[in-house]
C-alpha cells in the first residue's frame, strides 16, 4: 500500500515538471506577432536627390536654366539659390553700370556738340588758307598748288561762317597744297611735310584734328590777337609763320577747343569702359549662379551615395 502511493505520487510530480516549460514558453511568444526592421536612414528611398528634395527636379531647378537667368538679368540666378548677398551685389553693378552708361554718353554728346558749336564760331577755313599763302611767302616756299590756292581765295574774307566759307573752298586744292607744304619750326630743325589734311567739314576727323594738331593753329579766331600780344609785330612779324613744337604759338582758343575735345572723349570712353563692366557683370553672374547650383547638386549627390560598407560615388551633372 504505501508502495503504491508513492508511484502515485512520482508519476504527479513527473508530469507536472514537464508541462510547465511549455506553457510559460505558451505564454511569451504567440504564434501571429509581426517584427519591424528599422531601415538605416542613408538607405532610405526618401534620401534620393533627383526623386524627393526637389533641387534637380523640375526645369527651372537646373543649372542651365540658373546661367540663362544671371546671363539675362544679373542677381536672379543667385537670388533662386537664395544667395540673397551676392544677388544685391550683381544687381546692384547692373544698376549703377547702366545709369553711368547713360549719364557719361550723354555728357559726351552734350560736350562733343558744345566743341563743334565752338569750332563753328571761332575756325575759319578761309582764314587757315590765307595763313597758308602767306606762310609759303614769308619763307620762299615753292608749292606747284599755291598760285591756284591764291587765286581762289581773292576777294574772299574770314567770315566764321562755315556755310559760307566751305562753299568757297575747293577742298582737294587745299590738301594738294598742304601735302607739299613743309614745317618751318622755332628750332630751325629740318622737318617733314605736313602730316595731315584737312578732312571734309563736318566730319568727326575735322572737329578733332583742328584742335590736336599745330598746323591748324591759324584757323582760329584769335591767333593775330594772340601773337600781337606776344610781340610778333614789325620785325618780329615773321614769327607768325613759325610752328613751336611744345604748342608756344597756338594761341588760346586752340587749347580751348582741344580741352573741351578731350573731355568729351574721355566721357565716351568712360561710358565704353562702364558698358564692358555691364557684359562682364553679366558673365560673371552666370556663371557663379551656374557653379554654385552645380556644386550644392554634387554635394548632395555625393552624400546620398555614402552606403556602409561601399565607396563614396560623386555625380558630376553638366
Amino acid at each position: 500500500m504505501i508502495h503504491l502511493f508513492i508511484f502515485l505520487l512520482f508519476t504527479l510530480i513527473t508530469q507536472t515538471g514537464e508541462s510547465q516549460p511549455t506553457d510559460k514558453l505558451e505564454s511569451v511568444i504567440e504564434p501571429e506577432q509581426t517584427y519591424f526592421v528599422v531601415t538605416p536612414i542613408l538607405l532610405r528611398n526618401n534620401f534620393n536627390l533627383e526623386n524627393n528634395n526637389g533641387l534637380s527636379g523640375s526645369w527651372h531647378e537646373k543649372p542651365g536654366w540658373r546661367f540663362a537667368s544671371s546671363m539675362i538679368l544679373p542677381g536672379s540666378g543667385q537670388a533662386a539659390n537664395r544667395n540673397w548677398f551676392r544677388a544685391g551685389l550683381y544687381t546692384t553693378l547692373e544698376a549703377v553700370s547702366i545709369y553711368l552708361i547713360v549719364d557719361y554718353r550723354n555728357r559726351g554728346i552734350k560736350g562733343e556738340r558744345s566743341y563743334e558749336r565752338f569750332a563753328d564760331r571761332n575756325w575759319s577755313v578761309v582764314q587757315y588758307a590765307e595763313w597758308l599763302i602767306e606762310y609759303h611767302e614769308f619763307h620762299s616756299i615753292q608749292n606747284p598748288y599755291l598760285t591756284q590756292l591764291r587765286s581762289l581765295l581773292e576777294d574772299v574774307d574770314p567770315t566764321f561762317d562755315p556755310a559760307k566759307e566751305w562753299s568757297r573752298i575747293d577742298l582737294n586744292l587745299l590738301r594738294n597744297v598742304e601735302r607739299n607744304t613743309p614745317y618751318m619750326t622755332t628750332d630751325q630743325l629740318a622737318a617733314f611735310n605736313f602730316s595731315h589734311v584737312l578732312p571734309a567739314y563736318g566730319s568727326q576727323q575735322y572737329y578733332e584734328l583742328i584742335a590736336k594738331y599745330y598746323q591748324y593753329q591759324a584757323g582760329w579766331r584769335d591767333y593775330s590777337s594772340f601773337h600781337d600780344q606776344l610781340g610778333h609785330t614789325n620785325g618780329r612779324f615773321s614769327e607768325r609763320y613759325l610752328i613751336d613744337r611744345n604748342g608756344l604759338y597756338a594761341s588760346p582758343f586752340f587749347y580751348t577747343g582741344a580741352e573741351m575735345s578731350r573731355q568729351f572723349n574721355s566721357d565716351f570712353r568712360r561710358s565704353r569702359i562702364f558698358t564692358q563692366l555691364l557684359i562682364l557683370n553679366h558673365f560673371i553672374s552666370a556663371f557663379d549662379a551656374y557653379f554654385t547650383l552645380s556644386l550644392k547638386q554634387n554635394r548632395l549627390q555625393a552624400t546620398s551615395t555614402l552606403i556602409p560598407g561601399e565607396q563614396v560615388v560623386v555625380r558630376y551633372t553638366f
